[in-house]
Parts: C-alpha cells; structure tokens; sequence
C-alpha cells in the first residue's frame, strides 16, 4: 500500500532557521523539496564527501586484495589525514611507476648491444681506444666492415637493423657510422641499480597503504558524517526567504502529520498542510506488512518504485515472480540447493542484517522451485531414481518436463494460464483503481480481448482444433467495448494506434511461453551433461572423476544460465507486460525524509 502523503510548508523567522532544521532533522519525518541552488558550504561538503570516497574505495580495493582486516584497536588519525596520506602515496606511486617504466624502455633499447660496462667503455674511449655503438641495416654494417683500420662486431640482429661495434685505434670519422649516441644515463648496470631502488620505495609505499586500509572505518564514519553535513547544506539552501521569514516546504506521510504539528507547536513554527498537487513530484512511502516484505530485496536490486498516484502490487509480484522462478528453475535439486544457500545465510544473518531480507526471499523462491521441480520429478535433471529405471514420484501432468509432447502441452497451458490470470489481474485492478465507468468499460473489454487471445493461443499452439464459438463472442464483445470506452475517434494518433494495441495484446499473452521455453532449456542442458558424465563412466571406472568434474561443471553453468533467465524473463513479465496492463510505468522516487543518517556506535 502506498502511504498516502501531505505537503508541508514551515514557516518560521530567519533568526530561528537553523535551530527549526536541527529540529526538523530531529524529527526525520519530512523530505524536503530541494532546488537547484548549491552555495559554497554545499559544494565544499559534496567535494570532502566524495574525496573520501575515492579514498576509501581504494583502501577497499587493497583490503580485498590482500584480505586485511579492519583494525579497531589501530590508532586514531583524522580522515582528513589519512585521505591527505593515501593521495600523496597515490601520487608518489603513479610518478614512480612512470619512472621505471621509462628506464625499462631505455633498458630495453640499450639491451640489444648486450650487457656492457659504461664506465670501462667511456675510459677506453679516452685512452685512444675508439668504441662506436652502432644500430643500421645490413648495408651499413657491409660498409662499415669494407673500411680500414677499423674492427667491426655484429652484436645483435634482425628483421633487417643490425646491431654492432666499431673498434678503432686511430681517429675515424663517426659521420660514416650510424652511431647511436649514448647520454650519461645510459649505463645497463645504473639502470638496474635505480629501477630497484624505485621498486624498493615502491614496495614501501604499498606497506604504507596496507597498513592505512586497516583504518578504512574512520573514513566510513567520516563520510557519514560529511553526509549529514552536505544534506543540511542543501536543505538550507532550499530555503526560501521574505525578508525576516523563511519557509521550507516538503513531503510528510500522513501518519506522521500529528509529530509535525506537535513540533510546531513547541517551537513556534507556522505551517500550511495541503494535499499534494497534481504536478507535485511526489516520495512515496510503502506501507509493507510481513507478506509484501518478502519481495522488496527485488525492488531495491532494480531500483523501482511505482509512482505515487499508482498502485502498489508488491503482493502480485511476489505471488506470480516465485511461480515464474519455480518454473525456470524446475528443479527439486536445484530448489534444495538454493534453500541450504538461504538457511546458512539467514543463520548468517544474525551477525549481518542485511542479509535477511534476501535470504527471506531466496528461501521463499527455493521452496517454490522444489515443489515444481518435485511436480515435473526434476532431480539435478535426473527423472528417474538412479540405478533403477523406476521414475522420480511427479503430478502425472507435468511428468517429462522434457519428455513426450503431450506432457510439454501441458507446461505451456499452464503458463498460458498464468498469463491471462495475470494480465487480468493487472485489468482489474485498474477498474477498482480508477473507478470511472468510461475506465472500467474499457478495461474489461481489454481483459475479455486477452481471455480471447487465450483460447486463440490454446488452439493454435498447445492443443490444436478448432477456434470455440464463445471464443469470438469475447473479441466481439471486448472490442466494441474498448472502441467505445477507450479510442478517443478525434484523435488521429489513437486510431491509428488501436489495431497495434490489438496485436500487442496477443504478444503479451504469447510472450508468457518463454517460461516453458527456458524451463525446458534448463531440463536439456543438464539431462545432457548428466549423460555425457554417465557415458564416461560406462568406458572406464578410471573415468569417474571425469564424469563428477563434467557433472559439477554442467550444473553450475546450468544453475548460472537458470538464475540469469530469471533476472531476464521472471522481472520481465512483472514488469513490463504485467505493468503494462496495470498501468504502471515504475516512475516514483522513493520517500527519503531529512533526518540525521549517522551511526550510533
């Protein structure tokens, strides 16, 4: 259920502001209609804010990296202070890494004369021992070898440049040699000397941020707590001023109305309470109980909300999104799997509540996937009680999930059924919705046109014959309906758009056959590896840990390819074509209310 919700306006004197938002904070019933205005206290919290989250998520990335542990006891520097050390540290790496990098290059072009002695070679250049370090092609070194008085050594060649020296005892004219001119630095024995002494800082360096990801918590608090600030700079710069009065206007839900009169009354404020406006972007607030609970880890993982002047169909979704997973799943196996993944995670959950919720919701899923598994007689795609050719206990209707064509029809009458129970479910739900006679005539006549996309699909796919007579009747009836009550004639795009609407009609029924088309994908992939595992067995007894390897393999690119279809197709269903036809367009923000979001220790 959606919360219904009140707009506020706070009126108090310019000389109270602050203490009225520390109230209002107090209170935290309220979100605040922000503007677009950031004043320089704003941008300086959100700039700290977010320095410190580049911070942090480095530490994090070393923390993960090398599994370091947060260390409570360490001692307390400021947040400032360690984001201050992690840039400078940050830097120094990034210059050294650059650094050595360039060395390695001049390493690498120095590396094709060999290791050589710099200093031995600059002293035999000054005792009259000519040495040249030459690079050119073939022909150069042809040349240089046809000259007199000159020694010439190939060092190092290929794809056509040749590496070599000159040794002479008398003057020679370099201009005749492609000389490679060496600067001080290009010495093989400093180069190496200095790239480890950089990687030896470097290593310290990288002791040093170990050793300040161990303190990555006071940089979380830090951030908590810039956040507050950041969130009170904004509400304040939303304020808006007539002189010696400012205002501040927002959301409250409605049961919360009576603490904000109360707190306008201990304070003095003034306040106008109105019902929102019509171009109000409104917060809303779900009213959740312990069934409607079970599937919001869903809705905050895809991040939607219905809008605020729709409907809250959480209980729907939660109904029809474990049948549809029970169904792409479909398997017992898998179902038990999933649930001992679940029961470990909601024992763990004690030490980290947030894993209740979607181990709730993960244990809820598991035991609708082994009912159906169970059903179909799917165990870890096995239909028969290994070693015996007698079959798993199964509902004689969905026996042989992947099996004889009969069974098949079957599975897809059932989705097909879960389809038109759905979308007119959704239709319905718009007639109570709406409650406007014109509305509700044109909603019925779309659920009797998917009743009569039903009983076309039925015989043109699942159980072939011919069409059934009431089957007309509802397209008859369910058409003259909407073209009465839902196509407004003087509006060319409207008729130009119904025949569409017609056929979207149809795929929206049809496209409910992608639960059979996945479930029965899964069933064959691991009947396949189940029996490439067996015929491996059946060669050589030697072969057995090749067939568990093939086996544990198969099922877990089996159980991967099953819960990405479930993320494709389940939330497809509920929220494209089942909100379609409930009118949802999933556009709300959820309700966010100023108040303080620091941690008590």
């Amino acid at each position: 259920m959606i919360v219904p919700m009140k707009k506020v306006t706070l009126i108090t004197l310019q000389s109270e502001c602050e203490n009225a938002l520390v109230s209002l904070r107090d209170l935290g019933v309220m979100q605040v209609e922000l503007d677009g205005r950031f004043s320089s206290d704003s941008a300086a919290a959100a700039e700290k804010m977010n320095t410190y989250k580049r911070i942090l998520s480095v530490l994090e990335q070393i923390a993960v990296e090398n599994k370091i542990s947060t260390d409570f006891s360490a001692k307390a520097e400021s947040a400032e202070k360690i984001a201050a050390l992690v840039a400078a540290i940050i830097e120094q790496r990034t210059s050294i890494a650059g650094e050595i990098t360039d060395l390695r290059r001049r390493q690498e072009m120095l590396a094709v004369w060999g290791d050589f002695d710099r200093k031995l070679l600059d002293e035999l250049n000054v005792s009259g021992v000519h040495f040249l370090l030459c690079s050119g092609t073939r022909e150069d070194f042809a040349k240089a070898q046809a000259m007199e008085n000159v020694n010439c050594r190939e060092i190092s060649g290929g794809k056509g440049r040749v590496a070599f020296v000159v040794i002479a005892v008398d003057e020679v004219d370099e201009s005749q040699f492609p000389v490679v001119n060496l600067t001080d630095k290009d010495d093989p024995a400093a180069l190496r000397k200095k790239i480890a002494a950089l990687e030896k800082e470097d290593k310290k360096l990288d002791d040093e941020l170990r050793k300040l990801a161990a303190s990555r918590h006071i940089l979380i608090r830090a951030i908590e707590d810039e956040s507050c600030v950041w969130e009170f700079c904004r509400v304040r710069d939303s304020i808006a001023e007539y002189g010696e009065i400012v205002t501040v206007s927002g959301f409250v839900p409605l049961p919360e109305i009576d603490k904000v009169r109360s707190a306008a009354e201990k304070n003095g404020w003034g306040l106008l309470i109105l019902d929102p406006a019509e171009d109000d972007d409104v917060p809303v607030l779900l009213k959740e109980n312990k069934f409607t609970r079970i599937i919001k880890p869903l809705f905050d993982f895809l991040g939607i909300v219905p809008g605020y002047r729709e409907i809250d169909i959480s209980g729907a979704v939660l109904i029809f999104f474990t049948i549809f997973y029970a169904i792409i799943i479909g398997d017992a196996g898998y179902g038990i799997l999933f649930g001992a993944i679940s029961g470990f995670g909601l024992l763990a959950a004690k030490k980290v509540p947030r894993l209740l919720a979607p181990m709730r919701l993960l244990l809820v899923l598991s035991v609708a996937a082994t009912v159906w598994g169970a059903l179909c007689g799917s165990w870890f795609g096995m239909s028969t009680i290994p070693g015996t050719d007698q079959p798993f206990p199964a509902l004689e209707c969905f026996r042989d999930f992947a099996g004889s064509a009969a069974k098949q029809a079957n599975i897809q009458f059932f989705c097909f059924i879960l389809a038109v129970v759905q979308l007119s479910v959704g239709r319905i739900w718009r007639v109570i919705s709406e409650r406007n006679w014109k509305a509700a005539g044109q909603h019925l006549g779309w659920m009797l046109i998917i009743w009569g996309n039903f009983f076309l699909t039925i015989r043109l796919i699942v159980y072939p014959g011919e069409f059934p007579t009431y089957m007309y009747v509802l397209y008859g009836v369910g058409l003259a309906l909407v073209m009465f009550c839902g196509v407004n004639w003087k509006q060319a795009s409207d008729v130009f758009q119904f025949p569409f609407d017609i056929i979207g009609s149809f795929t929206d029924v049809l496209s409910y056959i992608r639960l059979f088309a996945v479930g029965l994908a899964g069933a064959c992939i691991a009947g396949s590896f189940n029996g490439m595992a067996f015929d491996l067995c059946q060669v050589s007894a030697w072969l057995l840990p090749a067939g568990i390897l093939v086996v544990l393999v198969g099922h877990a690119l089996n159980i991967a390819l099953a819960l990405l279809s479930v993320l494709v197709h389940a939330v497809r269903l509920n929220t494209l074509e089942f909100s379609n036809h409930t009118g949802l367009s999933w556009s709300g923000q959820s309700f966010n209310p100023f108040k303080s979001n620091k941690k008590e220790e």
